[in-house]
């Protein structure tokens, strides 16, 4: 441990039933950028060539390499994921691809350490980051936050923390699970897609896996007081989260993260006493609005408001149908013990789609039937997507949605 917290941790003192830290404790940035021309590449090339003849990772300097304005990484002798370069450094982990120019795919994927972030604040520590790619030649583009885990270190009586907590929990995850070290309770887990929680014992894990012991600094204590536990309550966004949540860009993130933990731990989750009874009759209990508000000290802040968007629906069901018409066609040219690999196109795949559902009395009139039933569900969606429009911007919350309000701009109710 050294001897000293980060300068830039939000902390409340240690008191009974406290909060000891809230923060940003994991943050992966994709970042388009273009380059002014191939020198650094060059660079990086030729470096990487060693590695791979000396079969190990070698130095490399991120920024200015004449000046004190860089920073110091090892280079890995192969790329990652059609990023041609993997640096690693102290601070920061970076995937860079080969092209100049921004491309359907992000020029830069950065992961930041969870001890940067903490030691410096998340800001300043993105601010280093670009600072170091635009003295390499880089022209910053757009920052985009693909995933941020936000948390808050509960100090909590022993006597509370327990598996029956369970009971109070009320989340808008499908899936949870209690989790356990060496058959002895340590936490839950909730959620599998794009927004997952943990509640876990902190010191335990530390000792057990992260070996972050750091965080004692963090927490300004020397060791967990006798009969209590601190409770790690930690909140995971990932990309497609975070845009139905309005957030787009790094700045939108940071200018947001308390609302993003009112989401979280007011709309998400939460735990509440009286459990099966009706929600009217449920309220929150005490630790849990003290972890609501919990987060850099922000009382009452408003929850952001989420809105999934109807082109990422009309993206999936693109995506099924035409994993379904694959598999229609290749049984048809199975029945027909048709050559493997006979080619067909998508018109033709169509008809022949469109007269075997003839054949099994499918018509054009109860289609458009169909039709018209599925745009009443979607049009209800679309008006809902324009009332969360003008809540967010009541609210000074991003605005920006897949549609527009409808045309006269007026308010739904």
């Amino acid at each position: 441990m050294t001897n000293s917290p980060p300068s830039k941790v939000k902390r409340i003192p240690a008191n009974p039933s406290s909060v000891l830290a809230s923060g940003v404790d994991s943050l992966v940035l994709t970042i388009d950028v273009s380059w002014s021309d191939t020198s650094f590449f060059e660079y990086l090339g030729g470096q990487k060539a060693i590695a791979k003849q000396e079969g190990k990772d070698i130095a490399v300097f991120l920024g200015d390499r004449e000046s004190e304005n860089r920073l110091l990484f090892s280079l890995k002798p192969f790329g990652h994921k059609g990023h041609e370069w993997m640096l690693q450094g102290d601070g920061y982990s970076l995937t860079i691809g080969a092209w100049l120019e921004p491309q359907s795919r992000p020029g830069i994927n950065a992961t930041i350490r969870s001890e940067t972030l903490w030691s410096l604040g998340p800001e300043t520590a993105v601010n280093i980051l670009l600072d170091l790619l635009v003295s390499s030649g880089a022209r910053i583009r757009k920052v985009k936050p693909s995933r941020v885990d936000l948390c808050v270190d509960y100090l909590i009586p022993e006597k509370q923390w327990s598996r029956n907590l369970d009971k109070y929990m009320v989340a808008r995850a499908a899936d949870d699970a209690q989790r356990r070290r060496h058959k002895i309770f340590s936490g839950f887990s909730l959620g599998k897609g794009s927004v997952v929680g943990r509640l876990y014992d902190k010191p335990l894990e530390i000792k057990q896996k992260s070996k972050k012991f750091w965080m004692y600094d963090v927490w300004g204590i020397e060791k967990v007081p006798e009969g209590f536990r601190i409770i790690r309550v930690e909140g995971q966004f990932r990309r497609t989260a975070l845009k139905e949540l309005a957030i787009d860009s790094a700045t939108g993130l940071f200018d947001h993260l308390d609302n993003l933990w009112a989401y979280f731990t007011k709309i998400w989750l939460k735990f509440q006493n009286n459990p099966g009874k009706h929600h009217l009759l449920r309220k929150t209990l005490p630790f849990w609005k003290t972890i609501q508000n919990g987060f850099h000290g922000v009382q009452d802040a408003h929850p952001l408001i989420r809105c999934k968007s109807l082109q990422t629906k009309k993206k999936q069901l693109a995506a099924q149908f035409y994993g379904l018409l694959n598999s229609f066609i290749a049984l048809e040219q199975e029945e027909a013990d048709a050559a493997i690999g006979q080619e067909t196109t998508l018109k033709n795949s169509f008809a022949r789609l469109g007269n075997y559902l003839k054949q099994d009395g499918k018509n054009e009139f109860e289609f458009n039937i169909d039709i018209v039933s599925k745009r009443a569900k979607y049009n209800k969606a679309k008006a809902k997507m324009s009332k969360t429009y003008f809540q967010r911007q009541d609210l000074g919350f991003p605005c920006n949605l897949p549609i527009k309000p409808d045309n006269k701009g007026q308010r739904h109710g």
